[in-house]
């Protein structure tokens, strides 16, 4: 009960202020290499589209792709999103990926996370939440020319980390980053 309600709060305070996602948002074909995969209405790129093998290839579970954690309904219509945990035998984290038309701006000044700092030799920014409750989390997030997207790595509360979260969402965002759009 304390990992539902642990991964609910995660989710409310990143996407807080923020409507319901599009539903029927066309599928990309799967890239080889970074691409802008087709939108939906709202114009966000959808994260749900990056290939398995690639997920895989990560180091993720497949099969727990989701676009929300708690039930059927989108988290937001202005925000895409999608969520998966790492694979069994020892699970400890999940990982939400997060697009929206807005902008990197945006993301940095909403409050919500801080720390932001450019990983060297990436070009991506790290960034922490900016609410902390004894809770393992850190960020990737990426500017492009639809809008922004990230990476935010959230621990499970009853589970002590395997590692440190934010070697751990870079190397996830290092792995995934030919299948995400392309950076401004």
């Amino acid at each position: 009960m304390r990992l539902v309600v642990a991964c609910v709060v995660g989710v409310v305070l990143v996407a807080a202020g923020c409507g319901a996602a599009t539903e029927g948002a066309p599928v990309a074909v799967p890239p080889t290499t970074s691409v802008m995969t087709t939108a939906p209405a709202n114009g966000a790129w959808d994260p749900c589209t990056i290939p398995d093998s690639a997920i895989e290839a990560a180091g993720l579970a497949v099969e727990t792709k989701s676009s929300n954690l708690v039930g059927d309904l989108p988290i937001s219509e202005d925000w895409m999103t999608c969520i998966w945990t790492n694979p069994l035998p020892t699970p400890w984290y999940f990982l939400g990926i997060f697009s929206s038309t807005e902008s990197l701006d945006y993301v940095r000044d909403r409050g919500r996370f801080e720390q932001f700092e450019p990983i060297e030799g990436f070009d991506g920014l790290r960034f922490r939440r900016t609410t902390q409750y004894d809770e393992v989390n850190c960020g990737v997030a990426f500017g492009h020319p639809s809008g922004v997207f990230y990476l935010i790595l959230d621990g499970f509360l009853s589970t002590e980390p395997l590692g440190d979260p934010c070697v751990e969402v870079e190397r996830l965002a290092r792995s995934l980053r030919p299948s995400l759009p392309l950076a401004n």
